[in-house]
């Protein structure tokens, strides 16, 4: 039998690592009952949906802060509506605010983050959150229906309604509207009226934000509870273009149709524009139309039709994805009627009011269900 006696430096160095593996053990062991922040707050400062979400540090997270070996964070997580999915941020401030459909639930929890020495230069975050609800005033019924909006030009935003067979008789629609560069909403510049009623909104004059959220509130006065309606829209993804103009088609090689149209007036500049070109065999309604989208900057397309055969042509436009999330398409241009005959034959068709020859194309008015 014998032993092994440990002095000097190497006792020094297996007491120190046990001392380090206590700590370490007890690190772990703090860093498992992490306080989440306490009094967590929704306010509504009346912007329509934009909330403050205000919060406070506990006492464990203020004395790490104090002992300066820790940094302090915090991740808040709110439910989004309109995407039905939640959002998280990181910040090491106690206040955010956010945008909420205030028809729906609110939706707000929050956890503490810690990092650096006090972790041992890890992320830690605790395991419980504070977490508050607000349930939407649901009293009453559903007033509106077919709300729209519509940023016709990107020069004039109008806003339309109509009243639902639950509408009280006598009440009166009130329509606010807020952005961040408002301090406080506003009412409707210009209303639209029918039957003695509101039905919309003219923004005509009304300088707007582009890239940036508005909110739209449509409130009912009544003696009977109607539930307000609540929309968030960015004005650059509802713009509706002027349809295209100068639509001519012209010959091109191998029997191909050079189909050549005009950008909209307006302010939409070319480079934004997405273009859709539509034929349909003329005589063939029941056959469905082809529709050719054009993403280019190039206002023409070279198309392919059968020989001796009558297709009516027209096109649209709207804003492409380089310049808004969505978009609406404009009305459709005026039609044409385009074929491309055999070589030395020239069919007659006695419905052809107006003829317009550019090499073997055949190009006059038509008319185009509105099926698209």
């Amino acid at each position: 039998m014998f032993s092994i006696a440990f002095v000097g430096p190497m006792w020094d160095l297996m007491m120190a690592g046990n001392i380090y593996l206590t700590l370490q053990v007890l690190l772990l062991m703090n860093l498992e009952f992490l306080d989440p922040p306490e009094n967590l707050t929704i306010t509504d400062p009346g912007h329509l949906g934009n909330l403050e979400i205000s919060w406070s540090p506990s006492q464990e997270q203020v004395r790490m802060k104090e002992q300066g070996q820790c940094l302090v964070l915090y991740e808040l997580h709110y439910y989004d509506s309109y995407s039905s999915s939640w959002t998280s941020i990181r910040t090491t401030q106690t206040s955010f605010r956010a945008q909420f459909d205030l028809g729906q639930e609110v939706k707000v929890r929050i956890y503490t983050l810690i990092s650096g020495a006090c972790a041992d230069g890890r992320t830690a975050k605790s395991k419980n959150f504070t977490e508050v609800v607000q349930k939407p005033d649901m009293a009453g019924q559903n007033g509106l229906q077919d709300f729209i909006c519509l940023y016709y030009y990107m020069e004039h935003l109008f806003c339309s309604w109509k009243r639902s067979s639950k509408m009280p008789a006598k009440a009166q629609e009130a329509f606010y509207y807020w952005h961040r560069e408002m301090a406080h909403t506003k009412e409707c510049p210009f209303y639209i009226l029918s039957g003695g009623f509101r039905s919309g909104c003219n923004f005509s004059g009304t300088d707007l934000p582009t890239f940036s959220d508005i909110n739209l509130c449509v409130n009912m006065s009544s003696d009977d509870p109607v539930r307000p309606l609540y929309v968030t829209l960015q004005i650059q993804n509802i713009v509706k273009p002027k349809p295209p103009g100068d639509l001519r088609v012209e010959a091109g090689a191998d029997k191909q149709l050079r189909v050549h149209w005009g950008s909209p007036a307006g302010r939409i500049p070319q480079h934004c524009l997405l273009w859709q070109v539509q034929t349909r065999r003329e005589g063939q309604e029941e056959k469905p139309t082809q529709v050719h989208t054009i993403s280019s900057i190039e206002t023409a397309v070279m198309l392919a039709l059968p020989d001796n055969e009558m297709s009516c042509l027209r096109v649209r436009c709207m804003l492409n994805k380089y310049c808004a999330n969505s978009g609406v398409w404009s009305d459709w241009s005026p039609s044409v009627l385009a074929s491309v005959p055999s070589q030395g034959m020239f069919p007659k068709y006695r419905y052809i009011a107006i003829a317009n020859i550019k090499g073997l194309v055949t190009v006059c008015a038509c008319e185009l269900s509105s099926d698209l």
